[in-house]
């Protein structure tokens, strides 16, 4: 019984670490998108387990973000159900570090946290992201803005799938 649950435990573990980095990028939707984000590009990691975002990148504007995923009792007792519209699955807090606070600021304007309720995300699929920000009255969560995104395209990753960086950015599209 031992030998068995060793063998599952490493499976599951390779598993995790065959997980895929892939980078897909959206153009905004609607005219709201297009004022207050533009495009964006997702970094997601993708694994037997699921796929979780990463990061989140301002096409235009060269700001990335990491983000982490988070449940819905981040957002205190109701927050979840008073902000999103329950067509959004996957929560995730935008990290602060780097240009994380200026995302914050730009999303959820008077924020100094965030968090981005988003429908599944998956290759092909457009993706519709509510952006939830602190009350900076004291109170509790905000809806800030819906933004809508449609899917363009897939970025391909150098070899070995290193997040991108300055050094390695995506080429201009159609890639």
């Amino acid at each position: 019984m031992k030998t068995l649950a060793m063998i599952l435990a490493l499976t599951l573990a390779a598993g995790a670490a065959r997980a895929e980095l892939r980078q897909f990028s959206y153009d905004a939707a609607n005219e709201e998108t297009i004022a207050s984000s533009g495009p964006v590009t997702l970094l997601v990691s993708q694994s037997m387990f699921g796929t979780h975002l990463v990061k989140i990148s301002s096409t235009v504007a060269k700001a990335t973000a990491d983000l982490r995923r988070e449940d819905a009792g981040a957002l205190g007792r109701g927050g979840w159900q008073e902000a999103t519209d329950g067509v959004e699955r996957d929560l995730y807090r935008i990290l602060p570090a780097d240009e994380g606070a200026d995302f914050t600021s730009a999303l959820c304007p008077g924020s100094k946290q965030a968090w981005l309720a988003l429908t599944p995300v998956k290759y092909g699929r457009n993706v519709r992201m509510v952006v939830i920000g602190d009350d900076p009255a004291g109170g509790g969560v905000r809806r800030c803005r819906t933004l809508e995104f449609q899917f363009h395209g897939e970025w391909r990753l150098p070899q070995g799938n290193p997040p991108a960086t300055e050094d390695n950015a995506p080429p201009s599209f159609p890639n």
